[in-house]
């Protein structure tokens, strides 16, 4: 069986990695679409990779219509406005949705090109990536969207600005509208709220890439261990990051930097004395903390939590915000609303928070065994071989609907 893949930019790349390898290892032929930006994150993961679009033109397309992080946007947006994007401004949410819709129209062509060339059997594409439809509905192929943990789950069918820009995606290929049979989505159970479409639950498997496990890499033993990262989706926390630095100092505890290749030079520079890596996998490091101090990114607050350990947010954003409510919500660990306005004493009194209360690692580790009940990605795989062969798997035990 052929399997398309289709990706949207290079950081949500690593969230489709565990279900393309487990359909490649059953024995499948798998391949991955991605703009331009995230051919190198393709390649790096060892599977193969087709460049669709042009980027230039993506972002410009992109840019039209702002984003995420509109200047005026709430900062206390509350509930799952991911599943519920209704809850959301108008403004904001049309604005998000048509952004979302622009960068599918500037990937279109090349990917139904390379659906009708390769003829896959099943697509699979990151629900932000929506030309994955258009090239299922080319071939006559069930899609299945994959969420990054969560997913906009715009109605697109109830607000008519929005339905126009989704037809008009299939309307230049002589399509009709579709939408995929099911959402694969590795969000813990717990954390997760009911989307419109039927979805299977997938175990959250880490992916980051190799390392070398070197001796420092155990529990530091004696005094806590607390990483600070900013993920792969944002730059560095400066200037946080010495403030934090100064408050774990004084805690007597030891502080690991994990920052992206562009980073590292000037943090290291700043803080000769602190343990800085790059691209550094959390999935090897994250078992070896006793608290992690991050932006609120979804993936980083996710795999942290998945790992047992509590966090402390640092939310710059509402997508961050976002997460830092579920940290709060669920007892994950403690979020600092102003972070930019944080004194050394306030960033030290919340790790010391994390650290000392047993709840936050309590109910992480609650999460993390809850995680490893979830059915595996070699379960969904056999789950979407069933749907390719023409199985109604919205009525499958693993899928569950609103």
């Amino acid at each position: 069986m052929r399997v398309l893949f289709v990706a949207a930019a290079g950081p949500h790349v690593p969230w489709i990695v565990p279900l393309s390898w487990a359909f490649q290892l059953a024995g499948h032929e798998v391949r991955v679409a991605v703009r331009p930006q995230g051919v190198d994150a393709v390649k790096a993961t060892g599977l193969v990779t087709v460049s669709v679009g042009d980027e230039a033109v993506i972002q410009q397309a992109q840019s039209r219509h702002g984003g995420l992080a509109y200047k005026g946007t709430p900062r206390n947006i509350t509930g799952n406005w991911f599943a519920r994007p209704e809850l959301l401004d108008k403004e904001l949410r049309v604005g998000m949705a048509r952004r979302l819709l622009a960068a599918a129209e500037a990937t279109a062509e090349d990917t139904v090109a390379l659906a009708r060339s390769w003829r896959p059997d099943l697509v699979v594409y990151d629900t932000v990536a929506s030309a994955g439809l258009v090239a299922a509905a080319a071939v006559g192929v069930p899609a299945i969207g994959h969420t990054a943990g969560y997913t906009l789950d715009f109605d697109y069918r109830g607000e008519p600005e929005l339905w126009e820009a989704y037809k008009g995606l299939f309307d230049r290929f002589g399509l009709e509208a579709i939408f995929p049979e099911i959402l694969v989505d590795p969000c813990p159970p717990s954390l997760r709220d009911p989307y419109r479409i039927p979805w299977a639950g997938m175990r959250l498997v880490s992916y980051n890439g190799p390392v070398v496990a070197e001796p420092w890499l155990v529990p530091s033993g004696g005094r806590p261990r607390v990483c600070l990262t900013s993920g792969i989706t944002t730059t560095v926390l400066d200037p946080l990051t010495g403030r934090i630095a100064r408050a774990v100092q004084k805690m007597g505890a030891e502080l690991v930097i994990a920052v992206e290749r562009a980073d590292r030079a000037g943090v290291a520079e700043s803080l000769p004395d602190i343990r800085v890596v790059e691209s550094f996998p959390l999935s090897v490091l994250l078992p070896t903390c006793d608290a992690v101090i991050h932006h609120g990114g979804l993936g980083t607050g996710m795999h942290t939590a998945a790992n047992g350990v509590p966090q402390v947010t640092l939310p710059q954003s509402t997508s961050q915000d976002f997460w830092a409510n579920k940290v709060e919500q669920f007892g994950l660990g403690v979020s600092i609303a102003d972070p930019e306005a944080a004194d050394e004493l306030t960033l030290q009194q919340a790790l010391e928070t994390v650290l000392t209360r047993p709840e936050y690692r309590q109910r992480a580790l609650a999460l993390q065994r809850e995680v490893a009940t979830t059915p595996s990605p070699a379960s969904v795989v056999n789950l979407l071989e069933d749907c390719a062969a023409g199985a109604d798997i919205r009525t499958s035990p693993l899928v569950a609907s609103a």
